[in-house]
């Protein structure tokens, strides 16, 4: 498989295009890769829920295991705990959740 396309971009960018996070985190976020200094830098200057969010992405990109698990259910809201479900599924390369599927119909 091309790295290029690997499923751990898809799971990252499903991530860090959430409506939560795409406005700060657009200007980082490249065709095949992210500037993670700017992501990081940017993140010191978010909600704590939102610094949660590049966190997990960037532990899905780089495997530092920088993210407890026991963050996703206790600091994440429902809509972005689903999110980094459905991040999940995508990084597997499974069939995306069907909340996906719904979210890109209504689009």
């Amino acid at each position: 498989m091309n790295e290029l396309h690997r499923p751990e971009q898809a799971a990252v960018r499903h991530i860090l295009t959430s409506p939560r996070l795409a406005a700060r985190c657009s200007a980082y976020v490249r065709d095949h890769d992210f500037d993670w200094d700017g992501l990081l830098a940017e993140a010191q200057t978010m909600s704590g829920g939102e610094q949660l969010l590049v966190r997990i992405a960037y532990d899905l990109w780089q495997a530092n295991g920088v993210v407890g698990i026991w963050e996703l259910p206790r600091r994440l809201d429902r809509a972005n705990f689903e999110r980094v479900l459905d991040a999940l599924e995508l990084c597997r390369n499974d069939r995306p959740a069907r909340r996906l599927e719904l979210m890109a119909d209504a689009a």
